[in-house]
This record gives structure tokens, C-alpha cells and sequence, in this order.
């Protein structure tokens, strides 16, 4: 597999951070996180800091998983650019002030690919699938959890948007 070439933010999950299994799998020559502490900041205040970091990072592709697929998600959407998210939280509850992903925040024609771990403990990825489904290409493995059993998958995601979408 080639290295891809685009460059990448990664959203890591909720209680995560850029010592994640997922970040540290992800094939790429440019690829940056930075740690959040969701919990003790509000909704306002982690979408402000990833507009800000996305505009100095200027990345090719946002990748999230869990809670960062999530915030990979909105920003895709606000910033119109491409997203991979694996195992997703849309419907996070941890804090009242953070809304659920609606069709609002996925029906439009940014390139974005799910890859989802159907044996997850943590979320109901059957529900997810069906949430996403009309909206994007889904790859999805029977087993697996929440942390990924698998997370060099998101490898493949990753280059299709680079090759189909971004000409690289």
C-alpha cells in the first residue's frame, strides 16, 4: 500500500487522544492531531478550536473516530472537506449541549466514507449504518468493537477519497 499522499486531521474519540490506535494506523506522510479534552469544554468551544486549527492545518481529509467522527462530520460539512469516520458517536450524550447529527449535517456533495465495526459494545453501529446509509459509502465488518479491532481500514477509505476526489 502507498503512503497517501493528502493531508490528514484526525479527530480522536472521547477520553482519546493522538496516542490512538487509529491515528497511529492511518498510512499518511502528513497527518496531525491534537489532543482535545472534550469533557471539560463545551460544544461552542471544541467547534471554535477545530475552525481555527483546520484553517491553519488547511488538511485534505478529516478523519474521526467515535467522538471524532462526530466533530468529522461538522467540520466536513462547515469547511467543504472530504471525511472518513469510523464508528461514529451521532447522537453524543455526555454533555447537554451537543446536538445530534441531523440530515442537515449530511445531505449536501462533500465526499464522506464510513467505516463501521458492527460488533461495537460502546454505540449501536446497526443504527448508524442506517442513519448514513443514504448518504455515504459505508464499509462495514460484522465483528470488531468499539476501538477497532481494525483500524488499518481506514487506510482504504482514506486513498479512495484521495484517488476519486482530490486527483492526487
Amino acid at each position: 500500500m502507498n503512503s497517501c499522499l493528502s493531508k490528514i486531521l484526525f479527530l480522536h474519540g472521547l477520553d482519546s487522544s493522538k496516542e490512538s490506535t487509529k491515528f497511529h494506523a492511518i498510512d499518511a506522510i502528513q497527518k496531525f492531531c491534537i489532543n482535545v479534552d472534550y469533557r471539560n469544554l463545551n460544544f461552542q468551544t471544541v467547534a471554535d478550536f477545530y475552525h481555527e486549527i483546520i484553517n491553519k492545518i488547511q488538511p485534505d481529509i478529516i478523519v474521526g473516530h467515535s467522538l471524532g467522527g462526530y466533530w468529522a462530520l461538522k467540520m466536513s460539512a462547515a469547511h467543504h472537506i472530504p471525511c472518513v469516520i469510523a464508528n461514529p458517536s451521532l447522537h453524543p450524550d455526555f454533555r447537554d449541549d451537543y446536538p445530534a447529527i441531523s440530515d442537515h449535517d449530511l445531505n449536501h456533495d462533500i465526499p464522506q466514507m464510513a467505516y463501521l465495526e458492527l460488533g461495537d459494545e460502546i454505540l449501536d453501529m446497526h443504527a448508524v449504518q442506517e442513519q448514513l446509509e443514504d448518504y455515504m459509502h459505508i464499509q462495514s465488518l460484522a465483528c470488531g468493537h468499539h476501538r477497532l479491532a481494525h483500524p488499518e481500514n481506514l487506510n482504504a477509505l482514506i486513498q479512495q477519497i484521495e484517488y476519486s476526489f482530490l486527483n492526487k
